[in-house]
């Protein structure tokens, strides 16, 4: 599956005027992608596919864990591709399963549950992202072959504004 995440990811791109040029893998860590627009390199893009799982009520958070898995996995590859972060890390997650969504991912990252109410909660004994958070500077959510939601802060120094009007993503204040 992780295939058609790739291939979803590299369409999207292309669709927008950008370049995704698969990286070769080898014996180090690297991403998935180059992504250049007008043969300048704009930022290096790594690809998760998050497979549809089956419900496991033993466990407190499995979707959580699995979303922070993948988050963890990407930025050792980012560590070895962009050290000096010369361009930004973008971390693309293709979702397959639909009992998640870009709610999960905030939950993720944040450590908070947005309830039905819209009330901010925060989830006890949640595994926190804090220290590798900033090596990805714009998160983009895919329901299988839809980008459906993105998340990046915009007080990152590495997100310019051009990427995100390239990669066609709404700047809302």
């Amino acid at each position: 599956m992780a295939k058609s995440g790739e291939k979803t990811v590299k369409e999207y791109l292309e669709n927008r005027g950008l370049k995704a040029v698969k990286v070769p893998e080898g014996d180090i860590k690297t991403v998935d992608f180059k992504v250049y627009y007008q043969n300048r390199l704009v930022c290096y893009l790594e690809e998760k596919t998050i497979e549809l799982t089956p419900l496991a009520w033993k466990d407190v958070d499995p979707f959580y864990n699995a979303i922070a898995k993948h988050i963890y996995e990407a930025v050792k590859q980012f560590k070895s591709v962009n050290p000096a972060r010369t361009v930004p890390n973008v971390l693309s997650l293709t979702n397959m399963d639909p009992a998640k969504n870009v709610n999960d991912l905030f939950t993720t990252l944040t450590g908070h549950v947005i309830t039905p109410r819209g009330k901010m909660r925060r989830i006890p004994n949640m595994k926190r992202l804090e220290d590798d958070l900033s090596l990805i500077d714009l998160y983009l959510w895919f329901d299988q072959d839809q980008l459906t939601g993105h998340i990046y802060d915009q007080e990152t120094p590495n997100i310019e504004d051009s990427l995100i009007e390239m990669l066609g993503l709404e700047q809302n204040l």
